[in-house]
């Protein structure tokens, strides 16, 4: 069942390490003086969230940090194994009350299998906050895709696109898709030659050749280069 949160805490780790490390030396993220956020990043780092949240008063005030370190400690209670369903889903949404918005993937990946919709209305919830991640971008893009809202889809795709860090040939593949169903042929050639020189799309071409909304793409000025690629064998979608 917790498998789920997994993708969260590690981003969590990535994005909200108690301490920077320069050669050795852990420099704290709290300001100086911010004892109580010295105390929460500690207990982060040691692993005990139930001692943050017993500290946490919800009509004190606290920085920014430390608002980060209680929102962490609450997922870190929603990935126990001892919870119970209700528990988790209510750890996800306390941690929204200290705006640590990425418990909006913790309620997307809480509802996925149960509720489709509703896990992705917590998808759209996050990406209003603008947040550095690519996941539920490319999660609600591709699902637009898939109900051949195009325009959507790629919006979804290209705000995402704009917050990799590297190289994203899965965002190119989905933008090519996105875009050459939407006539935007020079876009998605671009998207696609980005996409199978940094990535193995081997199956999913093979998977658009089999797509009736694709035929003839190998004889559009744009994708002629890539002729070898293409097979002409179609059969209906």
């Amino acid at each position: 069942m917790k498998k789920r949160i997994i993708t969260i805490l590690t981003i969590v780790a990535m994005i909200a390490a108690p301490a920077a490390s320069f050669g050795g030396v852990e420099h704290s993220r709290c300001t100086d003086g911010d004892t109580t956020c010295k105390n929460f990043e500690q207990l982060v780092d040691a692993q005990q969230p139930e001692k943050i949240i017993g500290q946490y008063d919800p009509a004190a005030k606290y920085s920014d940090m430390s608002l980060r370190y209680i929102g962490d400690a609450y997922l870190q209670l929603a990935s126990r194994d001892n919870v119970t369903p209700e528990q988790e889903e209510g750890y996800y949404r306390k941690a929204l009350e200290v705006k640590h918005y990425i418990a909006y993937m913790g309620l997307y990946f809480f509802y996925a299998q149960k509720d489709e919709d509703k896990a992705l209305g917590f998808l759209r919830e996050y990406v209003k906050t603008k947040p550095a991640d690519t996941v539920p971008y490319v999660i609600l893009g591709e699902s637009e895709l898939d109900k051949k809202h195009y325009d959507l889809a790629d919006a979804y795709l290209r705000d995402g696109k704009k917050v990799a860090h590297a190289h994203s040939p899965r965002v190119d593949w989905l933008l090519f898709q996105a875009n050459y169903l939407l006539k935007n042929y020079p876009f998605a050639r671009d998207m696609f030659e980005s996409a199978v020189t940094n990535g193995n799309f081997e199956n999913e071409i093979k998977a658009v050749m089999a797509d009736r909304r694709f035929d003839g793409i190998d004889k559009l000025p744009e994708f002629k280069r890539y002729q070898g690629m293409f097979t002409k064998e179609k059969t209906p979608r």
